[in-house]
């Protein structure tokens, strides 16, 4: 089962009781929040062989957030109504100067950008957007209709909710109270209602800050803070589309949402995994590695030959590739190939192989006669224009492996054709990053920042495409190769 077709599941009832709420209106009763000792988080998910997950330096099994917390959906069947507890773990704090995000594959934050004063690009608030006036998070275990991790976003006083950590140790508890559609246009020019793709962002408050937490709803808690600003924030922090000086909107609130829509839109489009699902995705994940051993273990096979190495790997490739290439691209979404403290050839032969797999099923393929990579615009929403298995079949030993060093360029061909890329970053070690091991290709987001003072640049992360000291090992014994 891949996990696309497990995050379209049709999911079981998810907060039954909160569309009861919808009905007959909110309590002011405050949910009693968790203890301190029963929210530390464990770490289950990367209990795996060394090969496939990281440890920690005292041999520990590294944390991931969204895997290894369960925000327990189920258990609010049994609470009042109009008091939700739902577990979350954040990822930026309120008042923060950097924006973070969460890679699945690692479990890790990222720094994505820093906060500096913006404009409204709606001029729906006047003065100037800084750091945002709510914490963020995701809810473990749970997609929304993107099949990105669900996002949250709490009101309190700052020391009320669980401290920012770069590795966050503690999840915390939230009752929501409304939510907030969030539409989204990655290709500019944004004309059509197509192009812009809405995504739900839920609404609480701190289960700990008495204040909040007797909110009866989103319309008391846009009384009682900026509400305003919050909305400006949202729609201005992930960036603009920009078009020689000018900038344009990128993001925009099509809806805010009471509890009892909210929880509509979320039984709708939510995608959870639930216990049963968590056991099957397990069961998925052994498929994986063994994908992933077979075919380390094949190329290394191919190695010992005595002659003829490039013609055999081009050959294993094509039928990896017409019978695998799907699989492998789910699997490289949540399971690690190679670990590099295990074996480091290991670890970067995937990195070149999941550079060759992320462009292909993101609308590039590569061409064995002009040895390069180029777009690959689609027929309909299934089919490209390239079948590249066919052109795979074109390919020769000598020139088909130029297709992983063309990869890292391709990368920019994408940025250029798609405004956007992947990166593949080894540490977060930035300037406020979260100085974790994430060796991992991220997908860097499209979108420009502009902020408001000329003493002020543009704070985007700023990584290379790929190390420039790591090159692919070709089985081809030839020394006409192209360099990058």
């Amino acid at each position: 089962m891949s996990i696309c077709q497990l995050q379209n599941k049709t999911i079981s009832i998810l907060f039954t009781t909160f569309c009861m709420a919808g009905l007959y209106g909110c309590a002011q009763t405050p949910v009693e929040a968790p203890k301190k000792d029963d929210k530390r988080i464990i770490g289950q998910w990367n209990k795996l062989p060394l090969r496939f997950s990281h440890r920690e330096m005292d041999d520990s099994i590294v944390t991931n957030p969204f895997f290894d917390v369960d925000p327990l959906l189920s258990n609010l069947k049994d609470a009042p109504p109009g008091n939700f507890g739902v577990r979350f773990v954040v990822t930026t704090a309120k008042d923060s100067n950097y924006q973070y995000n969460i890679d699945l594959y690692s479990g890790k934050l990222y720094r994505e950008r820093m906060f500096c004063a913006q404009d409204d690009i709606w001029d729906n608030y006047r003065g100037d957007l800084m750091q945002p006036n709510f914490t963020q998070g995701i809810i473990p275990r749970v997609y929304d209709q993107n099949q990105n991790p669900q996002r949250v976003i709490v009101f309190s006083d700052k020391e009320k909710v669980e401290a920012f950590k770069e590795k966050p140790e503690y999840f915390d508890e939230t009752r929501i109270v409304g939510s907030v559609i969030v539409e989204s246009c990655q290709d500019f020019p944004c004309d059509l209602q197509d192009k812009w793709k809405a995504s739900q962002i839920l609404v609480g408050v701190s289960l700990k800050d008495p204040d909040y937490n007797r909110l009866d709803g989103l319309t008391a808690l846009r009384k009682r803070v900026d509400w305003s600003y919050a909305k400006g924030i949202l729609t201005n922090m992930y960036g603009y589309h920009q078009l020689g000086s000018k900038f344009y909107p990128a993001y925009r609130i099509s809806r805010e949402l009471g509890l009892a829509d909210s929880i509509e839109y979320f039984n709708k489009n939510a995608k959870k995994i639930t216990t049963p699902e968590f056991v099957k995705l397990n069961e998925w994940r052994v498929g994986c590695m063994k994908l992933y051993d077979s075919m380390w273990d094949e190329s290394e096979k191919i190695r010992t030959l005595k002659s003829g190495k490039g013609d055999a790997f081009l050959k294993y490739f094509k039928e990896f590739y017409a019978k695998s290439s799907n699989e492998f691209y789910q699997c490289q979404k949540l399971v690690r190939p190679g670990n590099i403290l295990e074996d480091h050839r290991r670890m970067w032969f995937f990195a070149y192989i999941q550079a060759f797999v992320l462009l292909e099923k993101n609308r590039f393929y590569y061409s064995c006669a002009d040895n390069v990579w180029a777009y690959n615009p689609k027929v309909d929403e299934t089919k490209f224009f390239v079948d590249q298995n066919k052109e795979l079949n074109r390919c020769r030993a000598k020139n088909f492996e130029l297709a992983f060093d063309q990869a890292i360029n391709g990368m920019s061909l994408m940025k250029n054709q798609t405004s956007a890329q992947f990166k593949f970053v080894e540490y977060d070690n930035v300037r406020g990053g979260s100085h974790q091991k994430i060796y991992s290709w991220l997908y860097d987001k499209p979108h420009n920042y502009s902020c408001k003072y000329a003493s002020k640049t543009p704070q985007q992360t700023v990584f290379d495409v790929f190390p420039q000291d790591v090159v692919w090992e070709y089985f081809y014994e030839n020394d006409d190769r192209v360099v990058r």
